[in-house]
């Protein structure tokens, strides 16, 4: 049941990928010259409306179970603090892995083809930009990835497959090859965090902080706003030799994914022992008889004595093997982002 459930979502998230790629056309060619009806069309309707009814009539059949599967599932102020501090980290490992694939690009005479830099600085163009590339995005292209594809998705029993295949997916839904490789890189960081506390909100946290802190130090400059060069300064360390860069820049990326691993393998512990008070305390222990109940009461302490353990860790589920007919219209996404992304960048190159 649950693999025929992986092709339905599979089959949704093509509808999805496809109405966004006809969407950029139809702006590409003209047909929508508005930019807040196109990112509003993308954003509200396809990767939010769309994923959400198809998933609710066709799966769930009730709205609040349809959310419920998409990992909308409440956090503590604790995990709220650790993903903000996860996400401008992951967004300072975000820089160096694009300005890695960007120096590669360029190599081949990569134009990225962006839009002209002279525009002015109003309040309400600043307000625009954070709400069509931070808020929005950090919200419905996390329902379509993260909920849909993921957390729904894992419900099949592979959560291995839907990591990987969701953050692929993640970085060609961007449409663009400058974008792709980082975008697909952090996927996987933000799905992980997404599936060790089991819920949608970290991942929204992450992606927002991503997308709002590179427009924050994308415009500090200009407004003068606080912190303006301290990313520059913690990247680039001053004026150093290449050799001492080399080795400052290794250094940083290491001490980066230290933190995160660190950090997702205590959320992870935090969840498990979380969810095994909340087991027990539903089990009314006082009602069953005294074996029983000690023979759970022992059960969950090894649990937490496991996550307590140098030995403790968080194991993605893999038993589930889907057939070439689950995953026909996975193809399809794969094969349309494939198709589009190679030809940005046969464009860029032009």
């Amino acid at each position: 049941m649950e693999n025929k459930n992986f092709s339905k979502i599979s089959t949704f998230y093509f509808i999805s990928i496809l109405s966004v790629a006809i969407i950029f056309a139809m702006g590409y060619f003209g047909l929508i010259k508005n930019e807040f009806v196109s990112s509003f069309a993308i954003q509200i309707m396809v990767m939010f409306a769309i994923p959400v009814l198809l998933y609710t009539i066709f799966i769930s059949k009730n709205p609040k179970k349809t959310f419920s599967d998409f990992g909308f599932k409440k956090i503590s102020l604790k995990v709220i603090f650790i993903c903000v501090f996860l996400g401008f980290i992951l967004y300072i490992l975000n820089l160096f892995v694009s300005s890695f694939f960007y120096g590669i690009l360029d190599v081949f005479g990569y134009d990225t083809m962006s839009s002209p830099t002279s525009v002015k600085l109003t309040n309400g163009f600043l307000i625009k930009e954070f709400v069509l590339s931070a808020i929005l995005p950090g919200f419905c292209e996390e329902v379509l990835h993260r909920g849909m594809m993921l957390h729904a998705g894992k419900r099949s029993g592979n959560s291995r497959y839907c990591l990987i295949i969701s953050s692929l997916l993640f970085g060609f839904a961007h449409l663009n090859v400058g974008q792709f490789f980082y975008a697909t890189i952090l996927g996987f960081f933000i799905g992980y965090v997404a599936l060790v506390t089991n819920s949608i909100f970290p991942a929204m946290i992450l992606h927002f902080m991503n997308n709002g802190l590179s427009l924050y130090f994308s415009f500090a400059p200009k407004m003068n706003w606080p912190f303006a060069n301290m990313i520059d300064n913690i990247i680039y360390f001053g004026n150093i030799s290449p050799i001492m860069s080399i080795l400052w820049t290794s250094t940083l990326i290491f001490a980066i994914l230290s933190i995160y691993f660190y950090l997702t393998k205590y959320l992870a512990r935090d969840r498990i022992k979380n969810d095994v008070r909340k087991a027990i305390k539903s089990l009314k222990l006082e009602t069953l008889p005294l074996e029983q109940a000690q023979e759970k009461i022992d059960k969950a302490n090894q649990i937490l004595k496991y996550c307590n353990s140098n030995r403790f860790r968080y194991r993605l589920s893999h038993k589930t093997k889907f057939k070439f007919t689950d995953k026909i219209f996975l193809y399809s996404s794969i094969f349309l982002g494939t198709i589009i992304t190679i030809s940005t960048f046969i464009w860029g190159i032009m």
